[in-house]
């Protein structure tokens, strides 16, 4: 079971059970020496997902499906498996006649790099990459 799913199990039975529920995670807890910014980045980080992009595809997630941001991070953000260019795409509005993309950015493997910023909780994006014939893979946080 995947672990969104199990988190959401854990949810619905403890509001089955009119149980409160705590959920914490080493990198969400706040020590009293982190700053404010630590503490968002972390939340964010912490609620990263992986992103997949089989050889001969151009994008991901694969198929008619979107990423969506959410309310843990300010900005959308990758850390690869290896070095790749990255192009943000996302619809305003949620329609697809107002398709956007950024520009393409080099990101290296292993680290977080910001793809976008600005956008609204529940905004749909994806990725293109310009290397199709190659599997891609690594986290994503929005």
């Amino acid at each position: 079971m995947s672990g969104r799913r199990k988190l959401f199990a854990t949810v619905a039975a403890a509001a089955l059970l009119s149980a409160p529920l705590i959920v914490s995670s080493p990198a969400s807890a706040a020590s009293p020496s982190r700053s404010a910014a630590n503490v968002a980045a972390a939340s964010c980080i912490g609620g990263a997902w992986k992103y997949d992009k089989p050889a001969g595809w151009g994008y991901a997630p694969t198929g008619s499906g979107y990423y969506v941001t959410t309310n843990r991070c300010a900005d959308i953000q990758v850390k690869p498996d290896n070095d790749t260019q990255i192009q943000l795409c996302y619809l305003k509005n949620h329609d697809p006649s107002q398709e956007t993309c950024k520009g393409w950015v080099t990101v290296t493997t292993g680290r977080w790099t910001v793809l976008g910023t600005g956008f609204n909780d529940g905004a749909y994006f994806y990725f293109k990459f310009t290397n199709t014939n190659a599997h891609k893979s690594g986290l994503v946080a929005a």
